[in-house]
C-alpha cells in the first residue's frame, strides 16, 4: 500500500462513542498514525453497544466499534492515577494532534484541559469535540447526540408530523456532524501551523455545526428581517411539489421535480395525464401550492409502480427521482460493490467481516479501512516504550491556516459553495466562478434584502456561499473558458459537483487540468460518483440520502418513513469535502503531487448508515425508522417529550443507572417508576413504548426550560428542542456568537451564520455570500493582468458576465 495522504501526523485519541473516534477514524484511514487511548479496565464504551455477531455482548466483536476504529493503534491506561495520566500527557507531548470528546469539567478535574497541554506542546491542535461546545451556558451540562441534534432547530424545522413530537434521523446525525466538521477544521489548523505560529484549541459543538450551517443558512436571514419562520409539515419541501417521500407498490420513493424540465419528463414517464397539462403547474412554486392536489393524484399513480421502476424510468426521463433504499439495498448495490465501497477485513476475534470503505478516493494515495479495528491495550508495549520526538517549532505566523491557497470553485447550488465556505472561513481565497447567463438556483430562493428579488439578495444564498468570493464567466463562450484556464493556473484546487462528465465537455476535466497546472488538485462531487452503474444518477440533496440507506430511518415506527425536509446531506457533504480537499494539499505540501479527488455524496452520507450497516453485515438485519430511540438500543429513556404550551417539546436520555435514578427523584418518585418493567436498562429497552407514555404525561405540564434546568441538575441529560425562532434569542447560541448581523458589499445588513468552530489563535474570515462578478477587477486586472480596454471589452461582449 502507498502511504497514505495523511502519513507523518501523529494523532492521539481521547474518545468514546462516536463522535471523536469517528473523527480520528477519518484521520487513520487516510494515513496518519492514530494512537487510540482507552480508559482501563473497560475500554471505550462503544465496545459494550453492539451490534454483536448473533447478539451475544464481547467487547472485542462490537460492530459499531469496529466501523468506527479501523486502523488505529490501542493503550489502554487508568487516567484516574496519576502514573495513568503522565502516560497520556507524554503521548500528547510528541503528538501533532489530539481528539477528544471529553466534559470541560473532567479536563478540568484531570488537569488535561487546553492551558495544561498548550505548555507541554505548542505546536498541539486539540480539537475537542462536545455537544454544546467548551463554552456558553450549557458547555457544562450533561448531553449526549439526541439533546445535541434537538436543540439546533433541523427537527421542529424539518422532520415530524406537526403536533407529533419532532424527529432525529435514526443514527447518530449530530456526533457524525460534528465529527466531519473537527475532522475538516482540526486538519487545516494542523497543516497550517507555520501560517499561525503554533497550535491551538478548536471547541466543536456538534449542536452549533447544525444549528449553523443547516438550519441557520436557509432559515436565520429571513427570520431576523421578517420575522417569518416554518416549521415541520410531515409532507416535504415545502416551496415546491412533488418533493417528498412517497408510498409505492414494494416501498417508498423520493418524488421530487423542482425544474418545468423534471416536471415535464414526469408527465412524460407517467403518460401525459390531462391534470399535469395544466400551464401553471410548469413553476414549482406553484405546483407547491398545490400540494394536495398534486399528491393525492401522483399517490394513485406510486401504488401502482415498484420503486425501482419508478426510479429507472424517471432517471431515464430527466427526472431527480429516486427509490428509497433500505440499509440491505443500499449494502448490496452493485454500484457500491463495482466501486469497492464494501470492504472486508479480518480480525483476530470477531473473524471476516464487512464494513464501509473510504467516503471518497484519491487517484495517488488511496485511503479507508486496511486493518481492523485493535484489540482493547493491544498497543501498549509498542507504543509506551518507544522513543518520541516533539513536534518542530512553527514560524512567527498571524495568519489564518489556509491563507496563500486559491480556489477556483465550480460548485453550485449548497454543497459546492459550503466546500469553498469551509476553506474560505479558514484563509483561503475562494473564487466561486458563476454567471448571469445561469443563475445558480439559490441565488433566487426567497426571502430577499428588503423584499427586493434580485439574485443578489437571497438572505438564504448570502449565509450558505459566505466565504466565497465571486467572478463571473459565461462559459459557453470559448474566451471565457480560456480565462477560466489561466484563473486555474493560478490556482491550487479546482471545486466542482456537476453531473460525471460535464468539466471534460467544457474541456476542463483533469487531465486537461494537469496540463495548466501540474500540481492542481482537482475536487469532483458528483452524487454517486465518477464511475459505477450509478454515476449518471440526477438527485438534489433532498433525495440523495435515499440512496443510502439514511432515509429508510426516518419515521415514527416500522413503514412510516417520513421525509426530512430539507437537504441535510448539503452542507454535512460540503464540510466533508474540505476535508477531502485538505487530506489531498497534506499529500502534496509533502510531495509536491497534486491528484483528482472522487468524492462520491451518495458513500459520505452513508458513512452515517454505519451503525445500522454494521447490524445488517454481521446478523443480516434490517433496520427500519426509530423515532427518537437509540440507535443500538443502549438507553431508556432516549426520546422527545411533550412540554406546556404550542409545539414545545424536550429531549431528554437516561444511559446511565444514574441518569435514571436521577430521573425517578426528579418526578417525585412515583410508583409505576419501581415497576419491575422498568427495574433494569434491559427492562427499560423492553417496554420503552409505555416508559415513554409515562414519561410524557408527567413533562406535558411543565415549561421547557425550566424542566430542562430541573433535570439537568438531577445530573439528567436534557435540552429543549428549538425551533427557528428560538435560535436566535437563546442564550447559548448568543454567548457563543452563532449567528451574527453583518453589512453585504451591496449595501444592506443581514443577518448570517458565523464561525461553528471556534479557535483559540484563529479569527476565522467570515464574510456575507458575494454579488455576482463581485472580485471581477481583482482578479481579471490585477491576478490575470488584463488591460483595462480588453476587460470593458470582454465585459462589453458578455463575456465576462
Amino acid at each position: 500500500m502507498p502511504e497514505g495522504a495523511l502519513h507523518g501526523i501523529k494523532v492521539i485519541e481521547l474518545g468514546a462513542d462516536v463522535s471523536a473516534p469517528y473523527c480520528a477514524k477519518l484521520f487513520a484511514d487516510f494515513g496518519a498514525d492514530v494512537i487510540k487511548v482507552e480508559p482501563g479496565p473497560e475500554g471505550d464504551p462503544a465496545r459494550t453497544w453492539g451490534p454483536f455477531p448473533g447478539d451475544v455482548p464481547d467487547p472485542e466483536k462490537g460492530g459499531l466499534f469496529h466501523f468506527l476504529n479501523s486502523n488505529k493503534r490501542s493503550v489502554c491506561l487508568d487516567l484516574e492515577t496519576p502514573e495513568g495520566r503522565q502516560s497520556l500527557v507524554d503521548l500528547i507531548a510528541s503528538a501533532d494532534v489530539l481528539i477528544e470528546n471529553q466534559t470541560p469539567a473532567w479536563k478540568r478535574a484531570h488537569n488535561l484541559d487546553w492551558a495544561d497541554l498548550e505548555e507541554s506542546n505548542p505546536e498541539l491542535v486539540m480539537i475537542s469535540i462536545t455537544p454544546f461546545g467548551q463554552t456558553g451556558p450549557y458547555a457544562d451540562w450533561k448531553g449526549y447526540d439526541l439533546n445535541a441534534y434537538h436543540l439546533t432547530g433541523a427537527s421542529n424545522r424539518y422532520c415530524g408530523r406537526p403536533g407529533e413530537m419532532p424527529l432525529e434521523h435514526g443514527t447518530f446525525a449530530a456526533d457524525f456532524f460534528g465529527a466531519v466538521a473537527a475532522a475538516a477544521w482540526g486538519l487545516a489548523a494542523t497543516l497550517g501551523r507555520e501560517n499561525v505560529g503554533g497550535g491551538q484549541q478548536l471547541d466543536i459543538s456538534c449542536a452549533e455545526t447544525i444549528a449553523a450551517s443547516f438550519v441557520g443558512g436557509q432559515n436565520i436571514g429571513g427570520f431576523a428581517q421578517d420575522g417569518a419562520f416554518d416549521k415541520r409539515t410531515g409532507v416535504g419541501m415545502p416551496l415546491a411539489a412533488p418533493a417528498s417521500i412517497m408510498p409505492c407498490k414494494d416501498g417508498h420513493v423520493w418524488m421530487l421535480t423542482l425544474e418545468a424540465g423534471q416536471w415535464n419528463g414526469l408527465r412524460e414517464v407517467m403518460g401525459d395525464p390531462e391534470w399535469m397539462q395544466l400551464e401553471m403547474f410548469q413553476d414549482m412554486f406553484s405546483r407547491g401550492e398545490n400540494a394536495d392536489l398534486i399528491y393525492s393524484m401522483l399517490g394513485e399513480w406510486t401504488a401502482e409502480h415498484g420503486k425501482m421502476e419508478i426510479m429507472d424510468r424517471c432517471q431515464a426521463a430527466g427526472c431527480p427521482i429516486t427509490a428509497v433504499f433500505t440499509v440491505a439495498e443500499a449494502a448490496e448495490h452493485p454500484h457500491l460493490r463495482e466501486r469497492g465501497y464494501i470492504v472486508e477485513l479480518e480480525h483476530e476475534k470477531l473473524g471476516r467481516y464487512s464494513t464501509l470503505g473510504a467516503p471518497f478516493k484519491l487517484s495517488e494515495t488511496p485511503g479507508g479501512p486496511s486493518r481492523a479495528a485493535p484489540l482493547l491495550g493491544e498497543h501498549n508495549d509498542e507504543v509506551l516504550g518507544a522513543a518520541s520526538n516533539k513536534p518542530a517549532r512553527s514560524g512567527s505566523g498571524g495568519k489564518l491556516p489556509l491563507e496563500g491557497i486559491k480556489v477556483a470553485n465550480f460548485g453550485w447550488v449548497w454543497a459546492g459553495p459550503v466546500t469553498g465556505q469551509t476553506l474560505g472561513f479558514l484563509g483561503a481565497d475562494v473564487l466561486k466562478v458563476e454567471s448571469y447567463a445561469r443563475v445558480d438556483m439559490t441565488r433566487t430562493l426567497p426571502p430577499f434584502a428588503g423584499g427586493e428579488r434580485d439574485p443578489n439578495r437571497s438572505l438564504s444564498n448570502n449565509a450558505c456561499w459566505a466565504g466565497n468570493g465571486s467572478v463571473s464567466l459565461n462559459l459557453k463562450e470559448p474566451e471565457a473558458l480560456e480565462l477560466a484556464k489561466e484563473l486555474i493556473a493560478e490556482c491550487d484546487v479546482v471545486v466542482e459537483n456537476f453531473g460525471p462528465g460535464v468539466m471534460e465537455r467544457l474541456g476542463l476535466g483533469y487531465p486537461e487540468l494537469k496540463k495548466i497546472k501540474e500540481d492542481i488538485i482537482m475536487f469532483s462531487m458528483p452524487a454517486a460518483g465518477l464511475y459505477g452503474p450509478l454515476k449518471d444518477v440526477r438527485t438534489y440533496g433532498l433525495s440523495l440520502t435515499s440512496t443510502t440507506g439514511l432515509d429508510s430511518l426516518v419515521g415514527y415506527a416500522e413503514g412510516d418513513i417520513l421525509p426530512v425536509e430539507n437537504a441535510f446531506s448539503d452542507p454535512y457533504n460540503g464540510i466533508f469535502g474540505a476535508f477531502a480537499i485538505l487530506t489531498a494539499l497534506a499529500h502534496r505540501s509533502r510531495t509536491g503531487q497534486g491528484q483528482q479527488i472522487d468524492f462520491s455524496q451518495q458513500e459520505a452520507v452513508m458513512q452515517m448508515v454505519g451503525p445500522a450497516f454494521s447490524d445488517y453485515a454481521l446478523n443480516e438485519r434490517v433496520a427500519g425508522p426509530l423515532g427518537n430511540r437509540h440507535p443500538l438500543a443502549m438507553a431508556a429513556p432516549h426520546g422527545v417529550f411533550p412540554c406546556r404550551g404550542d409545539d414545545r417539546w424536550i429531549s431528554l436520555v437516561a444511559r446511565e443507572e444514574s441518569e435514571w435514578a436521577g430521573l425517578v427523584s426528579a418526578m417525585g418518585n412515583p410508583d409505576w417508576a419501581s415497576a419491575p418493567e422498568f427495574a433494569r436498562l434491559e427492562d427499560r429497552l423492553e417496554h420503552i413504548d409505555a416508559l415513554h407514555e409515562k414519561i410524557g404525561a408527567w413533562t406535558a405540564d411543565f415549561d421547557d426550560r425550566e424542566l430542562c434546568a430541573t433535570l439537568q441538575s438531577a445530573g439528567v441529560a436534557a435540552a429543549p428542542v428549538l425551533g427557528v425562532a428560538d435560535l436566535l434569542d437563546d442564550p447559548h447560541y448568543r454567548a457563543r456568537e452563532t449567528f451574527i448581523e453583518v453589512d453585504h458589499p451591496l449595501g444592506y445588513r443581514e443577518t448570517i451564520y458565523n464561525a461553528y468552530v471556534k479557535l483559540s489563535r484563529s479569527v476565522p474570515r467570515v464574510r456575507p455570500g458575494p454579488w455576482i462578478g463581485q472580485d471581477n477587477d481583482r482578479v481579471f486586472l490585477d491576478l490575470l493582468g488584463l488591460d483595462e480596454e480588453r476587460y470593458q471589452s470582454l465585459k462589453d461582449a458578455q463575456i465576462i458576465y
